[in-house]
């Protein structure tokens, strides 16, 4: 912007070295009746060349002071370079800002940048989200040499302090997202999973991202940038290793059917051989000291009751006296 100012000064100047106009009256020599005339040079002002110098001169101020005052938006960071390369100033507050006219500003996005590495889906660029995905999914190898794609998310942030001595490692941002972030998300994610089995990674995502995390975070010490959050969106085997951990999984889980139903079964025998020893125990007792007339004689008077509690019709031998003395029923009878 200040080359164009630059441009209009020197327009501005041009023009008004053609403000006035220079007329030459040619010699006329004496005739009968006239007397002569010597050449005559007159100057007349130009009145296009003046308002061309006007116009230059208003759109050379303006093109300068648009090329000194910047406006810098919340969460930007600019860093001022003079036409030799060298920096001259950084500004990370939001506002209206100065700088020398001849200065070049690259700005840096210190916070919520956000990195995808998805695979297309159906040609488009986007990811889930609607982000414009950083590139395609990892392939990444785990402890057993089997091959998984990694699909993921990060977002991250940057100290303004340091986007000075970023510029000066890779002077445009997308140089920076390239070069360091993208290269270094990469080489932690296939590094990682060499730590893994296929069945840890497949089963313990929480703990590959959590290592995967750690390792981010120790890669980027010092540098000033900070992971905000990082997610594993899908971790993708081969088939053939899915296939077989399925199988596997519906196969551990009629094992655990199986276990459970012969555990039950066991439960119910250890019951049914506890009943039988309590009565074996039981009957070794009666046995060993049998009950007396008068214990019989009171069974007896408490199965008649019962029986004729419930209605039962009692059969005795004839000529016995089996009349017994029970305490009434609802029903207002005694029991022969």
């Amino acid at each position: 912007m200040f080359v164009v100012a630059i441009v209009f000064l020197v327009a501005a100047l041009v023009a008004l070295s053609f403000r006035g106009r220079t007329y030459t009256t040619p010699e006329r020599p004496a005739t009968p009746g006239r007397e002569a005339r010597p050449a005559l040079t007159t100057r007349r002002p130009n009145t296009v060349a003046t308002w061309t110098a006007v116009s230059a001169g208003v759109l050379f101020v303006g093109f300068t002071i648009a090329s000194t005052v910047y406006a810098q938006d919340t969460g930007e960071s600019k860093v001022q370079v003079d036409i030799s390369g060298n920096i001259v100033g950084q500004t990370t507050d939001s506002g209206f800002h100065l700088k020398a006219p001849w200065a070049t500003l690259h700005t840096f996005n210190i916070r919520n940048q956000t990195v995808t590495y998805i695979n297309s889906v159906n040609g488009s660029e986007s990811d889930n989200n609607g982000n414009i995905r950083s590139g395609p999914f990892v392939t990444v190898q785990d402890q057993d040499g089997v091959s998984s794609n990694v699909s993921l998310n990060l977002q991250y942030s940057i100290d303004a302090k340091s986007v000075t001595d970023i510029y000066r490692s890779y002077k445009t941002e997308e140089n920076f997202k390239t070069q360091f972030i993208g290269n270094s998300v990469r080489s932690v994610v296939r590094q990682v999973p060499n730590d893994f089995t296929t069945i840890e990674l497949i089963t313990k995502r929480g703990s590959v991202e959590k290592s995967m995390i750690q390792a981010l975070e120790k890669r980027w010490k010092g540098s000033g940038v900070h992971v905000d959050n990082f997610s594993l969106q899908e971790i993708t085997p081969p088939k053939a290793v899915t296939d077989s951990y399925a199988a596997a999984q519906q196969a551990q889980i009629q094992v655990t059917k199986e276990r459970a139903l012969l555990d039950a079964k066991k439960v119910q025998a250890q019951q049914q051989v506890a009943e039988a020893q309590g009565q074996a125990d039981a009957n070794k007792v009666l046995n060993a000291q049998p009950l007396s007339d008068a214990a019989l004689k009171q069974r007896e008077i408490e199965a008649l009751k019962s029986a004729g509690d419930n209605g039962s019709l009692i059969v005795v031998p004839q000529g016995s006296d089996n009349i017994l003395s029970l305490p009434g029923t609802d029903r207002g009878s005694s029991t022969k």
